[in-house]
């Protein structure tokens, strides 16, 4: 049994801040992008002879899930990315693997150029002649000239745009799924992800936090910015298949944030929004979204430690933190979480 610490993260008691003074995040003026994210992770046991041989206290569990996206207003013109991420908070497993990786696009139907390079030499019999082509006045003689072509074709290849960048975040513990405008796909749609973690033997269940932005351009009379155009956070439960006490705490961990018409779901997206918000105002140089780290340890402390002032909210965070203590101990991880701790406090 393993105690994984927390990590602490100086942005995160930023964003904190910021959730008191901000008002509600500015959206791209003329796209509006919704999110779906499933409500539980079905994972499978697909740990390699080897791996067991090797290490016979892990295994290797695979999830594959499917996030969707829907533009409400507008269209994929005027986005400048979609970016999906799943972590684990308690950092109780480890990304492996993942797909898709990341990928590259040409911009022509093939990947190379072909390209002609002409030489012209030319030799005048006239000693007035300065160039190959002269252009004839009347009453002047012809320029008589030879002339020699030579023509060498070669191919050059395609200079590619990223499409989609894919990697991990949060010391492997966390992967991110990074989406651009493509000629070749639409944004607008559903996605499949899927990604190999290493747990504990004994691994049943967990949970996990996943969230989507979507970015576009703003555009104003003065000058041109980058807006949130769609923003969704959701804590997600994982099982192993097959179990059901893991898979009914999935489901809980779901209704309850559906729960009040879908209250909680509502203000954590507002809370992860004014985080990024948060971080491209502060990192403004580097674009924000690029820092996942940071990111994600904001989101662990707005997803634990923020106090929404409506009693339904309130009691709807202490639900969470019952479930994903259940959900915790399932993963052969000793916990080490916030509800953990106040539950000992309490004995």
């Amino acid at each position: 049994m393993h105690v994984i610490p927390r990590v602490p993260s100086v942005f995160a008691a930023l964003a904190l801040a910021s959730l008191a003074l901000a008002g509600p995040p500015a959206l791209a003026g003329d796209t509006r992008v919704v999110f779906d994210i499933p409500d539980k992770l079905e994972c499978r046991d697909v740990t390699p002879d080897t791996c067991a041989k090797a290490h016979p206290q892990l295994k290797v569990i695979e999830a594959k899930f499917r996030i969707s996206a829907s533009f409400v207003e507008g269209t994929e013109d005027s986005i400048v990315d979609f970016v999906y991420m799943i972590t684990s908070p308690e950092m109780r497993m480890k990304i492996h693997d993942y797909l898709p990786n990341t990928t590259l696009e040409s911009t022509l139907a093939d990947d190379r150029i072909e390209v002609a390079d002409t030489t012209e030499n030319s030799d005048a019999k006239s000693e007035d002649a300065k160039v190959a082509y002269r252009v004839l006045n009347l009453g002047a003689s012809r320029t008589q000239a030879s002339k020699k072509t030579q023509s060498d074709h070669y191919k050059q290849i395609v200079s590619k745009a990223l499409v989609l960048a894919a990697g991990t975040t949060h010391r492997e513990h966390g992967v991110f799924f990074k989406l651009r405008p493509s000629k070749g796909a639409s944004l607008e749609g559903g996605k499949e992800f899927t990604f190999l973690a290493v747990v504990p033997k004994e691994w049943r269940g967990d949970w996990c936090t996943v969230v989507c932005a979507a970015r576009a351009d703003k555009k104003s009379v003065f000058k041109k910015s980058v807006a949130l155009a769609g923003v969704e956070q959701a804590h997600v439960g994982m099982y192993l298949s097959g179990d059901r006490e893991a898979s009914d705490l999935s489901e809980s961990l779901c209704h309850i944030q559906e729960a009040n018409g879908g209250a909680l779901s509502k203000q954590m997206a507002k809370e992860a929004a004014v985080l990024i918000e948060t971080m491209h105002a502060t990192q403004s140089t580097h674009h924000g979204l690029d820092y996942y780290d940071e990111w994600v340890h904001g989101l662990m402390k707005l997803a634990q430690g923020s106090s929404p002032g409506d009693r339904t909210l309130k009691d709807a965070r202490a639900s969470i933190l019952e479930v994903q203590t259940r959900l915790g101990k399932l993963s052969g991880v000793e916990l080490d979480t916030p509800a953990a701790r106040t539950a000992s406090a309490e004995q």
